[in-house]
């Protein structure tokens, strides 16, 4: 009995090793190579790194930061709007079946999902698809986005947000890529 309990802990250990080392090398050292994505999707790719401007909001103008990182192999962009303050809020680009999606994870605690509905040199429009925590007929949450690209190093966002079924106004942020 103790040489076949000895024989059970020996492979036992040597399974765990296995499993555990097969799952401590997963994605690394692997040839994957990165996923270009729609071009709307390598669109905002390309705007990794930091952002400063200024936000208009209730007609009163305050400076903002705004961070773009790409993750998962590249098949994701993390947008993450006024770090650091009570204010900040991340949203989540991809494509879904080769078309931009996004989730916005709102400071009012609710997650808006938005799709491509038009798209051009100048810019792009995602507007609501449904969302998590959201009943659209009462709730406050984010209804669409939309950028501009003038060509000359500036963003143009602006954001229109929802309440009661209606649209309750627009806060448009104006980027410039910190270091310009």
């Amino acid at each position: 009995m103790r040489y076949s309990a000895y024989v059970f802990s020996v492979i036992a250990f040597v399974v765990v090793l296995t499993v555990a080392a097969g799952v401590s090398g997963a994605g690394e050292g692997h040839d994957v190579p990165p996923i270009a994505g729609s071009k709307e999707l390598q669109k905002l790719k390309s705007l990794e790194g930091e952002w400063h401007g200024m936000v208009v909001e209730d007609g009163k103008e305050m400076p903002v930061t705004v961070v773009y990182e790409t993750s998962s192999n590249g098949s994701v962009v993390v947008e993450t709007l006024a770090p650091g303050t009570p204010h900040e809020m991340v949203s989540v680009y991809y494509d879904d079946g080769g078309k931009l999606s996004m989730t916005h994870y709102c400071a009012v605690g609710n997650q808006p999902h938005l799709t491509l509905d038009e798209s051009g040199d100048g810019g792009m429009d995602l507007v609501f698809a449904g969302g998590s925590n959201i009943d659209p007929a009462k709730d406050g949450y984010m209804h669409g986005v939309s950028f501009e690209f003038d060509g000359s190093g500036k963003i143009v966002q602006s954001w229109t947000y929802f309440q009661g079924g209606k649209e309750a106004g627009t806060t448009s942020f104006t980027l410039t890529r910190a270091g310009q």
